[in-house]
């Protein structure tokens, strides 16, 4: 009984051992946790083609949109861990584990592969705003409530704005609206204060004046656009608000090690190159560094669940 069991180890470990040294030998997916046209899977799509052409085989984005990304996470969870389903990632997965709203974890189920992308938040009024700069928003808004517009209602954005909040003292109150351009109608009637959204949305509405931007949520000024080049941002202020946006990639827990590290080496090319450089360009996504190796992602993780813990809490999303 013990060489027959023997035999089958043996053989099963040729059988992974020839896996892994053939691997990529058929389509990969990438799952994309949200919508068609959304701009996670323009991302996606992009991404996934310059990486078929490294790899040789075709990178394939399958849309499990629903649940701000748990979807496509718990579809992704439920697949073998062999390299041929990867999971695009946004900070909502962060968010889920924080306020526990799925069967399976980004932190205990999922190892990173790379981020590539980050997208920072930006604060803007109307032209005619009584908001000359950032400080004169903040002394106002400690004793007067500030109505602030987006385009949607995640939690990032409300954990976000609730940070912000806290940092400065301000009262403000988020409301969301469906489109870039109800917001920016809303704001030049007066209807709302500010325009809160991430900066790939915003510049156009600045570029053409309707918006007159005021503070970027980061730790440095945004130097190669010039609209951008005069806006402080909040940590030259004094305020240590920098929560940003970001997309990168993931595969299950104990895929290979080789495996991982040739998706990681590809992912590395792709991004490096000169194809996704001038995506990154055309779609505004390279105004700040984006990629982060696995080892950076997986810190930046525990980093933004320490920070959004408290908040979380603070705002009623945990108990």
């Amino acid at each position: 009984m013990k060489k027959i069991w023997l035999i089958l180890a043996l053989n099963m470990m040729v059988f992974i051992s020839h896996a892994i040294a053939s691997y990529p030998e058929r389509m990969i997916e990438v799952i994309v946790p949200f919508g068609e046209g959304s701009e996670s899977d323009i991302f996606a799509r992009k991404f996934s083609a310059l990486l078929s052409e490294k790899l040789g085989i075709t990178v394939q984005p399958i849309n499990k949109k629903g649940g701000s990304g748990l979807i496509g996470m718990v579809f992704a969870a439920q697949q073998q861990n062999n390299g041929y389903t990867i999971l695009e990632i946004t900070p909502s997965h962060v968010i889920s584990d924080l306020v526990e709203t799925a069967p399976f974890k980004l932190m205990r189920d999922f190892e990173p592969l790379a981020r590539i992308q980050s997208d920072m938040y930006i604060l803007g009024v109307q032209k005619n705003s009584k908001f000359q700069n950032f400080k004169d928003m903040v002394v106002y808004g400690r004793d007067h409530e500030i109505i602030f517009a987006g385009v949607n209602s995640s939690a990032l954005d409300n954990m976000t704005l609730a940070a912000l909040s806290e940092a400065t003292n301000m009262k403000l109150k988020y409301v969301p609206y469906k489109s870039g351009a109800e917001v920016r109608a809303a704001l030049v009637s007066g209807e709302v204060d500010v325009y809160f959204d991430k900066i790939i949305s915003a510049v156009k509405y600045i570029k053409d004046g309707s918006v007159r931007p005021m503070v970027v949520l980061g730790d440095e000024r945004i130097r190669s656009l010039e609209v951008l080049n005069d806006v402080p941002c909040t940590v030259e202020l004094g305020y240590n608000i920098t929560i940003s946006s970001w997309r990168g990639f993931v595969v299950k827990k104990e895929t290979p090690q080789e495996i991982k590290d040739l998706l990681i080496a590809k992912m590395k090319e792709v991004s490096d190159s000169p194809e996704y450089k001038l995506f990154a360009e055309q779609t505004l996504t390279n105004l700040s560094s984006g990629y982060l190796d696995a080892d950076g992602f997986a810190k930046q993780w525990a980093k933004e669940y320490k920070i959004l813990d408290p908040i979380a809490k603070k705002i009623g999303l945990k108990k």
